[in-house]
C-alpha cells in the first residue's frame, strides 16, 4: 500500500481526495491546504484523514511516498520540486508549470531522485479517448484530414493564468495522443474581455506531420458548455463528446477522397462515402479513477508513466508558442524540437 499526501484540496483537489481515500492500493494520510474552511469540509467527509494547513507536515512526513499537487498553475514548480526534494513521487495537475525551463528541471530533478514524476493530463486516461484513437488507426478511417475541438463554457475563471494555459493543455494533449506526433507550428488570436493581458478565449491552428491540421477554440466566456473532439478522415468522422453520456464516442461513416481521372486527363475525380451513423457500446471507468491507478503502478514499479515529465513540458513548449503567437497578432510560430529529458 503506498502512503499519499494531497497539497491543494479545492475545486479539483476534493476528487483526488475521494479517489485516493476510497483505492485499496493507496493509503491517505494527510491533506494540507491554505483554506482552514477546506480543511473542515475535508475533514468532516474523511474523518481519519491528517489535515493541515502548511503542506510542510507532508513534506517531513516519511511514510508519505507520493505527493498530489492540486495548487493553482503558478506554485506547480515550487511545490512539486520541494516534494521532490523531500524524497516524493510527485503527481502534479496540469499544466506542470507556467515556463517549459521549469518543467525541464523538475523532470531532471525526478531523473536525479529516482522518482516517479506525473502530469494530471486525464483525457490520455479517458477511455472514450482511447477508443477514439482506435477508431482512427483503422483502415476504415481512411486518411486523416484534420482535427478540431471545442472546449468552452462560463468559467471557472482562474486568477493566475489565462484560458489558454487552464483548458488548451487537454486539447493538445488528446492531439499529441490521437496522433502520437508533436506539432511543429502554432497561429492564435485570442481575446482578453474580462481582465487585461489574460486571454479569455483563444482560437488556435496547428499543424502536424504528414500535413495533418488542427483547430482549437477554447473559452471562458461562452454561455454554451460544449466539450468535443473531432476527427475529419477521408471516409470517416468521429465524434467525441464528453458531456453525452449516452454516445460518447459517435462515428459518421461518411466522407469524401480524390483520386487521379482513370482516363489520363490530369483531373481529379470525387468519390463520396455516404453510410450509417454508428454510436459503439463503451464500459467507461472514471478517467481521473484512472489515472490515479496508473500513477501508484508507476510509483510501485518505477515505468514511465503514460503523462509524464518530458510529455508535460512539450505541452508548456507548445503554450508558450500559442502565446508568443497571440502577442504577434497571429503570426505563425514554430515550436522548437523537444529537447527532453531521457525517460524517467
Amino acid at each position: 500500500m503506498i502512503s499519499v499526501g494531497i497539497i491543494g484540496c479545492g475545486y479539483w483537489g476534493r476528487n483526488y481526495v475521494r479517489l485516493f481515500d476510497e483505492l485499496n492500493r493507496a493509503e491517505l494520510i494527510r491533506c494540507a491546504d491554505a483554506n482552514r474552511a477546506t480543511l473542515a469540509a475535508i475533514k468532516q467527509r474523511h474523518p481519519l484523514v491528517d489535515t493541515s494547513a502548511s503542506f510542510d507536515e507532508i513534506l517531513t512526513d516519511d511514510r508519505i511516498r507520493a505527493v498530489v499537487v492540486c495548487t493553482p498553475a503558478s506554485t506547480h514548480y515550487s511545490v512539486a520540486s520541494q516534494c521532490l526534494e523531500a524524497g516524493k513521487s510527485v503527481l502534479v495537475e496540469k499544466p506542470i508549470t507556467t515556463s517549459s525551463a521549469d518543467a525541464e528541471k523538475l523532470s531532471e530533478l525526478a531523473k536525479a531522485k529516482g522518482l516517479t514524476l506525473m502530469v494530471g493530463h486525464t483525457f490520455l486516461f479517458n477511455d472514450a479517448v482511447v477508443k477514439m484513437k482506435e477508431f482512427l488507426q483503422d483502415e476504415g478511417f481512411g486518411e486523416l484530414y484534420y482535427l478540431h475541438s471545442r472546449r468552452n463554457n462560463l468559467g471557472p475563471i482562474r486568477e493566475d493564468v489565462s484560458a489558454v494555459w487552464d483548458l488548451v493543455p487537454h486539447d493538445v494533449s488528446i492531439f499529441r495522443f490521437l496522433l502520437d506526433a508533436e506539432p511543429e507550428t502554432v497561429s492564435a488570436m485570442g481575446g482578453c474581455f474580462l481582465k487585461p493581458d489574460r486571454a479569455d478565449a483563444a482560437f488556435i491552428n496547428m499543424t502536424f506531420p504528414n500535413h495533418v491540421v488542427a483547430n482549437i477554440q477554447a473559452s471562458w466566456v461562452d454561455s454554451n458548455k460544449i466539450r468535443e473532439v473531432v476527427a475529419i478522415g477521408s471516409k470517416m468522422r468521429v465524434v467525441f463528446n464528453d458531456l453525452d453520456n449516452l454516445e460518447r464516442i459517435k462515428i459518421f461513416k461518411k466522407g469524401i477522397s480524390a483520386q487521379r481521372d482513370i482516363n489520363g486527363f490530369g483531373e481529379f475525380q470525387y468519390l463520396l462515402r455516404d453510410g450509417e451513423i454508428v454510436s459503439p457500446k463503451l464500459e467507461l471507468r472514471e478517467p481521473l479513477k484512472n489515472l490515479a491507478e496508473h500513477f501508484l503502478n508507476c510509483v510501485e514499479s518505477g515505468e514511465k508513466p503514460l503523462s509524464g515529465g518530458d510529455d508535460g513540458q512539450a505541452i508548456v513548449m507548445v503554450l508558450e508558442a500559442i502565446e508568443q503567437s497571440m502577442r504577434n497578432n497571429g503570426a505563425p510560430v514554430a515550436i522548437p524540437s523537444q529537447n527532453l529529458s531521457e525517460d524517467l
